[in-house]
C-alpha cells in the first residue's frame, strides 16, 4: 500500500511539471515607431497639398505712448478731458500719461521738456501759452512726435492740428441766455453785468471777451465790473469777496447778471449771491461738467451754460493723433460746435454721460472715427 501511494504522488508531480512547461507567459507587444518609407530612386516626392481655405487677414494693431499735457488747474472739466483722452488712447492700444501744470506756464514748459525725453509717440497739448508753444511743439515734431494742440496760443507749427471750442458761439449762447432771462425778469437793455475771466493769459478767454466787447458796443449789456483772475489763483475766495462787495454797492435793478468765462469761477459767485439773498441776479457761464449739471438743477439763479463735452474733446484729440500716425490726412484746425443748456432741461439724475439724450456729441461721439481708425481700434 505504501509503495502504491508513492507511485501516485510521483505521477502527479510529473504531470504538473509538464503542464507548466507547455503554458507560455503573456507578452506585451511594443508600439512600433512610425517609419518613413523612402521614395524609390528616380521617383519625385509629391508636392505639398495647398489649402483650399483663404488665409485670414491679420488685424492691424497700434500701440505706443501718448502724453496729455494740460496747462490748467484741476477741475471736473479737466478730469473729464483726461478721461476722454485716456479711454480713447487705450482703445487704440496706447499707454496714456496725463500731466497738469496748475495753470503755471513755467511748470507747463518743464512738463513739455520732460516729455521730450520720454519716448512718446503722440502729444496732446492743452492751453500752451503763446510765448513757448511754437518752439516746444516744433522740437517735438522734429523728433517725429505727432502733436495735436487744444486752445493753445502763438504761431502754428506745420503738421500740427490746432483745435478749439467755438469760443464765439460759447460766449454768444451764454450772454444771450442771460439777456433773455434778465429781460423776462423785467430788466431793460443794456442789462448790467459783471464779467469774470482771465484776460491776457489764456487764448479762449481772450476770444470770448471779444464777444463781450461786441455786446457792449451793440448796447446789449453794460459792464459794471470785470473780475480779471490770475492763472492758478484761489478763485473761490477772490470771486466770493469781490462779488459780495459788488452786491453791497448795486441794489436790485442796478445789477442784473454775472457772466463767467468758465464755470470753474462760479462757486464763489454762487455762494456770494445766495448769502446776499439776491435771487434777482442771473448767472450764466461756459464749460459743463457733472458738478455744473448739479448746480444748474439745484441753484435757481444759475440759469444756463454753453458747452462742449470735454470727454468727447479728449476722444477726438486722440483720434487726430492716431490718424497722423497712420499717415491719414488731418485738418490744420478744428472747431468743436457748442450748445446751450438750461437747468430746466435736466434732472438731478443727469450726468455728462446722459446728456446725449438731449444733445448730439455728448457722452460719446463718432466724430472723426473713420473706417481706417475703426480697423485698428480695439474697443
Amino acid at each position: 500500500m505504501k509503495k502504491l501511494i508513492c507511485i501516485i504522488l510521483t505521477l502527479g508531480l510529473i504531470a504538473s511539471l509538464v503542464a507548466c512547461q507547455n503554458e507560455e507567459p503573456p507578452v506585451t507587444q511594443p508600439t512600433p515607431a512610425p517609419v518613413e518609407t523612402p521614395a524609390e530612386p528616380g521617383t519625385p516626392e509629391a508636392p505639398p497639398q495647398e489649402s483650399t481655405q483663404e488665409p485670414e487677414e491679420a488685424t492691424p494693431t497700434l500701440g505706443g505712448r501718448i502724453a496729455v499735457i494740460r496747462n490748467m488747474t484741476l477741475s471736473d472739466h479737466t478730469v473729464q478731458f483726461f478721461a476722454g483722452a485716456t479711454s480713447e488712447g487705450e482703445a487704440f492700444g496706447f499707454e496714456v500719461d496725463t500731466f497738469m501744470s496748475e495753470g503755471d506756464d513755467l511748470v507747463m514748459q518743464d512738463l513739455m521738456e520732460m516729455a521730450l525725453l520720454q519716448d512718446y509717440d503722440i502729444w496732446i497739448v492743452s492751453h500752451a501759452g503763446a510765448g513757448y508753444q511754437y518752439d516746444m511743439i516744433s522740437r517735438a515734431v522734429e523728433q517725429g512726435i505727432k502733436v495735436v494742440a487744444f486752445d493753445s496760443g502763438g504761431d502754428r507749427v506745420q503738421g500740427v492740428t490746432y483745435t478749439s471750442q467755438d469760443d464765439a458761439s460759447l460766449a454768444s449762447i451764454s450772454l444771450d441766455a442771460m439777456i433773455d432771462k434778465a429781460v423776462a425778469n423785467g430788466a431793460e437793455l443794456p442789462i448790467k453785468v459783471i464779467a469774470v475771466s482771465i484776460l491776457g493769459h489764456i487764448v479762449p478767454f481772450d476770444n470770448r471777451q471779444v464777444v463781450v466787447d461786441e455786446y457792449v458796443a451793440q448796447g446789449k449789456i453794460e459792464l459794471v465790473d470785470i473780475l480779471n483772475m490770475a492763472p492758478g489763483a484761489d478763485y473761490f475766495s477772490i470771486t466770493h469777496t469781490a462779488v459780495s462787495a459788488a452786491l453791497s454797492r448795486y441794489g436790485v435793478g442796478e445789477l442784473h447778471g454775472i457772466w463767467a468765462a468758465t464755470s470753474f469761477f462760479l462757486q464763489g459767485v454762487i455762494a456770494a449771491v445766495q448769502e446776499a439773498d439776491r435771487s434777482d441776479i442771473v448767472l450764466t457761464a461756459i464749460d459743463i461738467s457733472d458738478a455744473e449739471i448739479q448746480k444748474l438743477v439745484t441753484v435757481p439763479e444759475y440759469y444756463a451754460i454753453a458747452a462742449v463735452d470735454p470727454y468727447v474733446i479728449g476722444n477726438v484729440m486722440v483720434r487726430l493723433g492716431v490718424s497722423k500716425m497712420l499717415g491719414l490726412p488731418t485738418p490744420p484746425t478744428l472747431e468743436f460746435p457748442a450748445v446751450g443748456i438750461t437747468g430746466d432741461l435736466l434732472n438731478p439724475n443727469d450726468t455728462m454721460a446722459t446728456l446725449g439724450r438731449y444733445f448730439d456729441n455728448f457722452g460719446s461721439s463718432d466724430m472723426l472715427l473713420t473706417p481706417e481708425l475703426l480697423e485698428v481700434r480695439r474697443g
